[in-house]
């Protein structure tokens, strides 16, 4: 578009003029900003106002840390990769108290909410999207009292190991999105593709859960990015099985089934039609046999010695979880961290989400027609200024 040379000048001129101050008729308190759960920019339930002036370090991007490698034979430095250093953030403000009998107890309330040594919190400031980063202590807090009425200034140095900021939403209680993806079949008909949209400025991990049944190999990919994750190892789905036999001799239950269980050793399961004390969510102690051909299966329970012998009755167990998180780079097996990454190939990208749209998408190639499987992906977007 060509525009005028009046047009430029006036554009110019409107950018240069300052605005008229606005017409206030009161302290705005929107309780906008909260730390560990305490709100500030309130009236409290005791008439204590409380004031955040300033939060430093929150508005800008954290300090770079970059590495300057000497070239050893000409001028200059090798051009290296940096990073981000953990974001320090001040909080500055005031207290202010109606009367001076109410000082002490508005700075007390103020020291437990600023309890951030053995325990960090979420700093959260509402910026249309509510933005968060998790802090502890960076330094000794100062409180100053400055009027006889009770009026306390205070300054709280913070850290936050993570430098993003990420979008908060307020109606899960870890902050989180969900968007679910299934697993690519054709029947029922399934694309296996879902878009994932980062609404911020820098690229975020992601905590992907998948239910199975997985045969594998299964692939989750960021076609965006083109970052992958490879599941090698099978997940089972949901299983019902016939009961046909049980006993108990000192306090060990044993089951038998009419078919092979597929149980395996510290499994949840749920058991059924037997009465007490044998049914209720139980843990696996043992499986009785091969593994793969197993119709017998262990687990504690308190109760008067039967004999093992013929019953009726059903369990029910899975479907089996696995559970990617991609920012501490662990993996979870329905719960359990131990043998879990080897349900992984061992090279992952681990899969983030660029800023804007993301196309994700999950199929198995060893999955017959149809699949029950699906991925949550779970993520926060992440802004660094």
């Amino acid at each position: 578009m060509t525009y005028t040379q009046g047009y430029k000048n006036n554009q110019v001129d409107s950018s240069l003029t300052p605005l008229p101050l606005p017409h206030l008729t009161g302290m705005k308190l929107q309780e906008d900003i909260s730390l560990n759960g305490f709100v500030f920019n309130k009236i409290d339930e005791y008439g204590v106002v409380w004031v955040i002036t300033d939060i430093a370090g929150w508005w800008q991007p954290p300090s770079p840390d970059m590495i300057d490698i000497k070239r050893g034979w000409g001028d200059g430095s090798y051009d290296v990769k940096g990073r981000w250093n953990a974001r320090d953030i001040t909080l500055v403000g005031v207290i202010l108290c109606p009367d001076p009998s109410l000082a002490p107890a508005a700075r007390n309330r103020l020291i437990t909410a600023t309890n951030l040594v053995y325990s960090g919190g979420w700093l959260k400031t509402n910026e249309s999207p509510i933005k968060a980063s998790w802090v502890r202590l960076s330094g000794e807090p100062e409180f100053e009292s400055v009027s006889a009425r009770g009026r306390i200034e205070f300054s709280i140095g913070l850290r936050a190991a993570d430098p993003l900021k990420y979008e908060w939403n307020a109606s899960d209680p870890d902050g989180y999105f969900t968007s679910q993806i299934l697993c690519k079949s054709t029947s029922p008909s399934r694309t296996g593709l879902g878009t994932i949209t980062n609404n911020g400025n820098f690229p975020v991990s992601t905590y992907i859960t998948v239910t199975g049944p997985i045969v594998g190999p299964a692939v989750i990919s960021n076609n965006t990015n083109e970052e992958f994750i490879t599941i090698i190892g099978s997940l089972r789905g949901a299983v019902t099985k016939t009961i046909n036999n049980r006993g108990i001799t000192d306090s060990l239950v044993t089951i038998g089934t009419t078919a092979a269980h597929g149980l395996v050793e510290g499994d949840s399961v749920t058991i059924s039609g037997l009465g007490s004390p044998y049914n209720g969510t139980q843990i696996v102690t043992s499986i009785i046999g091969a593994s793969a051909t197993s119709t017998q299966f262990t687990y504690e329970a308190t109760g008067t010695n039967v004999s093992y012998g013929a019953a009726s009755g059903s369990l029910a167990y899975g479907p089996d979880t696995l559970e990617i998180d991609t920012y501490n780079r662990n993996v979870y097996l329905n719960g359990e961290y131990y043998g879990a990454r080897t349900k992984l190939e061992v090279y992952n990208d681990w899969v983030t989400l660029s800023p804007g749209a993301n196309v994700i998408s999950f199929s198995d190639e060893g999955a017959a027609s149809a699949s029950a499987a699906k991925i949550d992906v779970e993520y926060r977007s992440g802004y660094l200024a």
